[in-house]
């Protein structure tokens, strides 16, 4: 939930909360819904994803333990502007909007943390534009596959990170606006750099500085 969430916080919101469990492949709540619930990710992971004007999908955030989710449906009571699948078994407490709304007026501190949360993602969104406007595929990939390891990777005995969610190669393909084709030929020739080992639907970080080459070469 972020450091600005004191654990009192936490506490008070999680008191009014109910908790309940998805399987992998469910939505949680689907784009246009009117719903306004909050959701705080006690296990497991959720893709954020939208359609594109030409119809294919597009990745907007991968969101796990300790994440909430659906807060600006319950800020604005507005119609839901993504769709939330569960990427696994996905356990969380689910919060009414009118209860959240409460909490927000109960802790300023939590609301002012939200909008820096609002103002990084929008910086982010506005350095993704330039950095996709300047870069190919292979570069767009890489960055994706750090940021995946270092905020959700796994460490191994020998010091590797191993990515700790299920995305196919359609997946990664949405996430950096490209074909399947492509994804899979730059998968194929990181693999054989050895920067990175291929599972079935997972992928580990067997040397970082040839991702990090690769994101800063645009």
């Amino acid at each position: 939930m972020g450091e600005r969430w004191s654990a009192e916080a936490v506490a008070a919101l999680r008191s009014v909360s109910t908790a309940r469990r998805w399987r992998a492949g469910a939505v949680l709540f689907g784009v246009g819904d009117r719903s306004d619930h909050v959701l705080l990710i006690r296990s497991g992971r959720v893709k954020v994803w939208s359609m594109t004007a030409r119809g294919a999908e597009a990745v907007l955030a991968i969101r796990g333990p300790g994440s909430v989710v659906g807060e600006f449906a319950a800020v604005d009571r507005e119609p839901r502007g993504a769709t939330v699948t569960a990427l696994g078994p996905v356990r969380a407490d689910v919060v009414s909007g009118a209860e959240f709304r409460r909490f927000l007026h109960r802790h300023p501190e939590v609301m002012f943390g939200m909008l820096a949360g609002v103002v990084a993602r929008m910086r982010e969104s506005d350095r993704y534009r330039v950095e996709f406007a300047s870069s190919g595929v292979a570069e767009r990939l890489a960055r994706l596959l750090l940021e995946l390891s270092r905020e959700h990777g796994v460490l191994d005995s020998l010091g590797r990170r191993s990515i700790a969610i299920t995305l196919s190669q359609a997946e990664l393909a949405a996430a950096v606006s490209a074909s399947r084709e492509a994804v899979a030929r730059v998968l194929r020739e990181l693999r054989e750099s050895g920067a990175i080992s291929t599972q079935r639907r997972g992928i580990t970080v067997l040397r970082e500085e040839l991702l990090v080459a690769l994101a800063d070469d645009s």
